[in-house]
């Protein structure tokens, strides 16, 4: 499964996490945005114009003025200095490509906000121009004391003197080159009201992106098995068919549809008539219902089918300890095995050469035989049934199952070199519990045993030939291969 597909899967399941974190989102954004206080913005203009300079060399150097003012420990020194409260919001910024600063200061209300403004932008310029204004005074102080004594002197060249340096103090009086100066003091104060559109938009697309993204991390943490997906990728194997609750006014038929496939995709895998185990990991009554409602659909399409159902502790050695008895089922076409213990709690297992002597019997010479396996995990005896069948169901309910439950089963079935066809994915309920409970219950008609069974092989395809027809018309076979149902398997 690709993370796009792990992706939507997530968004599928947990949708309810994905909006109750976009729902908290939007709430907190509302609920800033109703208790946050008006703002306003004051604004002056500080400019430098250089002489003899183009305005775009001034706008390289205003670049760096706006850097060094956005400073935070450099802003938190220039406030303390103007007598700005500290936390008061402080910025500067460059008009565009232009020799413009703009500096701002925010506060609750209009008057504050632009005296703010201005007190910082005088502490910045000032700041700014101090080290070249002493520069400047020392220049002209020691030019003035060089024009003093240029005007006590009688020498020839004391005006040519005086002149030069009068012409030198000039220039650097009217230098302006890198000097800040005042463009606009009241550069006027803008409102900024708290909007809820613009709050909550980001917000929401905020909530809704960490949702998704905490439905995708669920999903991939996650050690349930809800879907064929998760099967796939947790535990490997492919799912034949998910077959989802009975729930529902279309939920019914969604399920009977499903088994109707699984039914055929197992039978369609089989060479003919064969022996098929339904296991679960853990233990429950979904392959119950799932071997239960295969073994229905079989006989209703015309298939002779026989369904087996064996305990925990129910498949034991000897025929003494196994009384297999075969009984008619509740549709035409179908016969019920029940494997039951022996009386001693310490009788073992019954070997996997005695349940292929089993299935091999004479009775179920060309029957479909679908065996309701117990946990496989829990269940030595279930283990030794999916080894002694020719193909296994492995059946993962969806709301029981965890991960390591359905790799431990998969790994003990292929140890035991158990051939496993592929998972089926089943949600039961209520329903699907009563379904299986009411077919255990149900009372048996006089069982016949398999030993003295008097009846030639055969017979039972006979009656299923003479019987009423089916509700649902046959499916067409596949051609039935040369062995029987208990025939031993080729070498796996």
């Amino acid at each position: 499964m690709g993370n796009s597909d792990v992706f939507m899967t997530g968004v599928r399941r947990y949708w309810l996490v994905v909006l109750a974190v976009t729902g908290i989102a939007v709430l907190g954004a509302v609920f800033a945005t109703k208790t946050t206080d008006t703002t306003y913005v004051g604004r002056t203009s500080l400019i430098v114009s250089s002489n003899d300079r183009s305005p775009d060399q001034d706008a390289v150097l205003v670049q760096g003025y706006v850097a060094y003012f956005n400073d935070i420990a450099y802003q938190r020194e220039l406030a303390g200095r103007a007598g700005v409260p500290d936390g008061t919001e402080l910025e500067a910024e460059a008009a565009a490509a232009s020799p413009i600063m703009i500096i701002s200061a925010s506060a609750s209300d209009r008057a504050t906000a632009q005296s703010y403004a201005i007190e910082v932008a005088d502490g910045f310029r000032e700041d700014i121009n101090g080290v070249r204004a002493d520069s400047r005074a020392e220049q002209l102080a020691s030019l003035q004391t060089q024009l003093d004594a240029a005007l006590r002197s009688s020498g020839a060249n004391a005006a040519a003197v005086v002149s030069d340096l009068q012409i030198r103090i000039d220039q650097i009086q009217s230098d302006r080159v890198n000097v800040l100066q005042e463009l606009q003091t009241e550069g006027g104060v803008s409102v900024e009201e708290p909007s809820l559109l613009r709050n909550v938009l980001p917000a929401g697309a905020g909530g809704l992106l960490l949702g998704l993204l905490g439905a995708f991390a669920l999903v991939k943490l996650s050690r349930r098995l809800p879907t064929g997906g998760d099967v796939a990728e947790k535990v490997g194997q492919p799912t034949l068919v998910e077959v989802p609750s009975s729930r529902g006014r279309s939920g019914g038929v969604r399920q009977e549809r499903r088994l109707g496939q699984l039914a055929n995709i197992v039978r369609g895998r089989l060479p003919g008539p064969s022996v098929v185990a339904v296991a679960q990991p853990d233990a429950g009554v979904a392959s119950s219902f799932v071997a239960l409602k295969m073994a229905r659909e079989w006989a209703r399409q015309g298939h002779p089918t026989v369904l087996v159902s064996a305990d925990a502790g129910g498949v034991l050695d000897g025929a003494e300890a196994v009384a297999p008895q075969v009984r008619p089922g509740a549709l035409p076409g179908l016969s019920l095995i029940r494997l039951t213990p022996g009386p001693a709690d310490d009788t073992p297992i019954l070997s996997v050469s005695k349940l292929n002597e089993l299935f091999r019997h004479e009775t179920l010479a060309g029957q479909y035989v679908v065996i309701d396996v117990p946990a496989v995990v829990e269940s030595a005896a279930g283990q030794a049934l999916c080894q002694a069948a020719d193909q296994t169901v492995l059946v993962v309910d969806s709301r029981v199952t965890r991960v390591a439950t359905a790799r431990e089963a998969v790994a003990v079935l292929r140890e035991m070199s158990a051939v496993l066809m592929g998972a089926v994915v089943a949600t039961v309920g209520r329903a699907e519990r009563a379904e299986v409970a009411a077919a255990r219950e149900r009372p048996a008609d006089p069982p016949e045993d398999l030993a003295t069974a008097d009846e030639p092989p055969g017979d039972a395809s006979d009656r299923v030939d003479g019987a009423e027809s089916p509700e649902r018309l046959p499916v067409e076979t596949t051609p039935s291969a040369s062995r029987g149902p208990g025939t031993p398997a080729e070498p796996r």
